[in-house]
């Protein structure tokens, strides 16, 4: 997967590199503290600290992640925090502070397998070395669960065992906001489910297949018994931060998308527009127990559909409107991301 826009008329200087992530830093810091400050004096100030900086640091993690294949700024933006805020990854802060961090690393710890020899011919030793690389963060994750079962640490129990996903965790995909603070859930918000979407196609186009292979493992293990004494649930990790990256990819693909690409944009609106109106029709039905979350979810659907819906209009009249195009897609990914992210973290606590 290449750099969608990349020209070299538009290269970023080194300390303008350093400021936008200086910045992003700033802003995951900010929105972890916002989130999760009404709560802290419930905790240890240990845990409470655990608690802000993991999502924090999970973010920029994937948004360095995510600046191998997206080339601008915004895009890498929700990247980053569609993994760190996203449902799956708050709900680590209902466990003990070292499942959060067994989480946390392993976008940073997938940074080498990324980025060694960038540039260079594709021989058999950046492929060997790549491949070494991306066992970093499955022996991260195999080493803080053995560490924390044995004697002289504790033993800690930091998850429980019985979390392998079923099939019917993959409705998180589609209603991550559905049981929220029960158990971990395998998904995304909405707004970002639909520029992940988006992402797919972009992705199925350059045919990356090697990048598949660690996806495919967590996905498996997420499914299977507990291995090495790791909580299946964990493993999950691996496809949430490649659908956080194709987010930033399908987010990047819509601003620059144009009238041969309206098609898969129109595919994009329809997904969304079509869950918006189920789960408002489901928001209506007086018999739900809680009818509040089917609203939050309808509405989210919806903004996002909005969004998309106009930039299909720009793309079949072959307007560019750039800016515009920023505004729909920040304004859609942002309330989603401020709105849903605060719901879920209120039902954690």
């Amino acid at each position: 997967m290449g750099k969608t826009s990349e020209t070299p008329s538009r290269r970023t200087l080194p300390f303008g590199l350093v400021l936008q992530c200086v910045f992003a830093l700033l802003l995951y810091a900010f929105f972890s503290i916002y989130l999760f400050r009404p709560y802290m004096s419930r905790f240890s100030t240990a845990h409470s600290l655990y608690d802000v900086l993991n999502p924090a640091a999970a973010a920029l993690g994937a948004y360095f992640l995510s600046k191998r294949w997206v080339y601008h700024w915004t895009p890498s933006l929700f990247a980053g925090a569609a993994y760190g805020f996203g449902p799956f990854g708050l709900g680590f802060t209902a466990f003990h502070p070292l499942a959060g961090l067994s989480w946390m690393m392993v976008p940073w710890l997938l940074l080498p397998a990324v980025y060694w020899r960038r540039g260079k011919e594709p021989d058999m030793v950046r492929l060997c070395g790549r491949a070494m690389f991306s066992l970093l963060p499955f022996a991260w994750i195999i080493l803080v669960f053995w560490i924390s079962a044995k004697p002289w640490f504790g033993p800690v129990s930091i998850l429980p065992q019985n979390t392998a996903l079923t099939l019917r965790d993959f409705m998180g995909l589609i209603f991550p906001l559905h049981e929220a603070g029960k158990h971990l859930i395998f998904g995304l918000y909405h707004a970002s489910l639909a520029m992940a979407l988006m992402g797919v196609f972009v992705f199925a186009k350059l045919q990356r297949i090697a990048l598949l292979i660690p996806i495919a493992v967590g996905l498996m293990l997420a499914f299977w018994e507990p291995v090495f004494q790791v909580s299946p649930a964990v493993w999950a990790a691996f496809p949430i931060l490649f659908l956080s990256v194709l987010c930033g990819l399908g987010f990047e693909t819509l601003m620059t998308a144009g009238k041969p690409d309206s098609k898969w944009i129109a595919v994009c609106a329809g997904f969304a527009t079509g869950l918006a109106a189920f789960f408002g029709g489901l928001s209506i039905r007086i018999i739900l127990v809680s009818p509040e979350v089917f609203k939050l979810t309808a509405l989210m659907y919806g903004a996002a559909a909005a969004a998309l819906w106009f930039l299909f209009f720009f793309a079949r009249a072959g307007l560019r409107w750039p800016w515009m195009r920023w505004v729909f897609l920040t304004a859609a990914a942002g309330i989603d991301l401020f709105f849903s992210a605060c719901y879920f973290v209120a039902k954690l606590f």
